[in-house]
């Protein structure tokens, strides 16, 4: 009966663990992250955040070419994330980015413009996002 316990244990942990998102999805984040804009947002941010009462920041895939394998809520043509602040009762998300597979570019985007605005990153990721997987 013992055993039976530590391995219905066992497997209802295994069943619910967080998997990583797919290797195309881990490179857009990168790409995300090198860009000189989104190191502007950042810097500091994490400070700002916690004076004023949050836990942290987060960079967030909301919606991808592959949102099952991506861990992202929706489907869409390109990598869409958001930068957001975390508070207790809130996420206000201070600015959106857009990577374009097809155009090989990545945006911020203007939400009240609605427009997006191309920004650099290390274009040298695009070599490891036009890989089919991480063992290439």
């Amino acid at each position: 009966m013992r055993y039976l316990y530590l391995l219905l244990t066992f497997l209802s942990i295994n069943a619910f663990a967080q998997t990583k998102e797919s290797y195309k999805a881990q490179i857009a984040y990168k790409i995300v992250e090198s860009a000189p804009k989104y190191k502007q947002y950042t810097k500091g941010l994490y400070e700002r955040v916690v004076k004023n009462g949050g836990t942290s920041y987060g960079l967030m895939l909301e919606s991808s070419p592959n949102p099952k394998a991506d861990l992202s809520q929706a489907y869409s043509k390109t990598y869409d994330f958001n930068l957001h602040e975390s508070y207790s009762d809130r996420m206000p998300v201070i600015a959106r980015f857009v990577f374009d597979p097809a155009k090989k570019q990545l945006y911020e985007e203007d939400t009240v413009e609605a427009r997006l605005i191309p920004i650099a990153f290390d274009r040298k990721l695009l070599v490891l996002f036009n890989k089919s997987d991480g063992f290439e």
